[in-house]
């Protein structure tokens, strides 16, 4: 009776050891799909982002679209009247020409050219309007349409996480029962010891001595997975800031709104911003893992860093040229070296 209580003691004990393995492995598990679910709020608060400055920009152009299109309705107006006055004025010298027919004549046909030229110019205004506002539309319906898809990855994620760490606390409840089954166990009688025989006073041959143990291979660093949406995301918004520079000529700085600009991280000091040119404004500071707010003057931004993120330097890039709805940039600066 006292080997299988014995043996039930040990069986609980290793049950424990392997309760103990899989916790490690699940804890281990349900943090790499927290960080990629942090990956995946991170990109989908760039596809707001995103889709924000779009449909910002749409209201912009529906507002340039209205206006050109009254102006053009005016220089057409404009048109009809020179166009009559043109032939009233040809009328006139037609029936008696003199010096003063003639200069109205030269008058009414200059004015008409006039508004002609006005009348094309305005014409192709409301054209090129007109063609921005239609790649614009193509970029709202594929930007909400990369918002809806990046919701359901989320909620997939979601549902992921949620499931390990419902997994999670089953087996710590298992843990806790082999716990309990090894607490409660009771004591195992002393094992009986044989009287010793004669092979056992035999002298025992000396150990062969064992190999030196080889001394541990040097640590591989192991570099770190980027998300391919977040390196397309910062590609674009890398090309977006170089072209926007390029346009000053040499020596311009372009509009610049604000002397001080200041980033204000939560429980931490705050840093100045570089300015850029073109109201576009620059600083690398090291961020805090979750949902941060970022207070820059008076404008509130709110983020998602992931925990492997804890620490490590962002860039961010304040793009102060429409004041009403500013953008706020925001990625790893390690992700700047996979670029090159």
């Amino acid at each position: 009776m006292a080997v299988n209580r014995g043996g039930a003691l040990v069986f609980a004990s290793v049950l424990g050891v392997f309760g103990w393995c899989g916790l490690v492995l699940g804890a281990s598990s349900l943090t790499a799909e927290q960080n990629r679910l942090a990956r995946m709020e991170q990109s989908q608060e760039n596809r707001m982002v995103e889709l924000e400055d779009v449909e910002n920009e749409m209201l912009a152009y529906e507002y340039k679209l209205q206006r050109a299109e009254e102006s053009l309705a005016k220089a057409r107006a404009n048109y009809e009247q020179s166009l009559m006055a043109l032939k009233a004025a040809e009328r006139e010298h037609k029936l008696a020409a003199n010096s003063d027919t003639e200069r109205a004549l030269h008058k009414a046909k200059h004015a008409y050219a006039m508004a002609e030229r006005g009348v094309d110019s305005r014409n192709r205004r409301v054209e090129i309007v007109q063609s921005t506002f239609g790649d614009l539309e193509t970029r709202l319906k594929e930007s909400r349409n990369s918002v809806a898809t990046g919701k359901a990855r989320l909620d997939q994620q979601q549902a992921l996480v949620d499931k390990l760490v419902k997994a999670m606390l089953v087996k710590v409840e298992e843990q806790k029962k082999a716990e309990k089954a090894v607490a409660a166990a009771p004591a195992v009688s002393a094992p009986v010891i044989p009287e010793p025989s004669l092979a056992s006073l035999e002298p025992v041959a000396p150990a062969m001595p064992q190999p030196e143990a080889a001394e541990p291979a040097a640590e591989v660093a192991v570099e770190r997975e980027i998300d391919p949406e977040l390196l397309e995301y910062v590609r674009g918004e890398r090309e977006r800031l170089e072209k926007l520079l390029g346009e000053l000529e040499e020596g311009e700085e372009g509009k610049q709104t604000f002397r001080s600009l200041t980033l204000r991280p939560s429980g931490a000091e705050d840093i100045d911003f570089e300015f850029l040119g073109q109201n576009q404004y620059r600083v690398v500071a090291p961020v805090s893992a979750g949902r941060q707010t970022y207070k820059i003057n008076s404008w509130r931004f709110r983020r998602t860093i992931p925990s492997d993120d804890d620490g490590v330097r962002y860039v961010f890039i304040f793009d102060a040229r429409r004041l009403s709805r500013p953008r706020l940039v925001m990625y790893p600066e390690y992700v700047l070296s996979r670029l090159d």
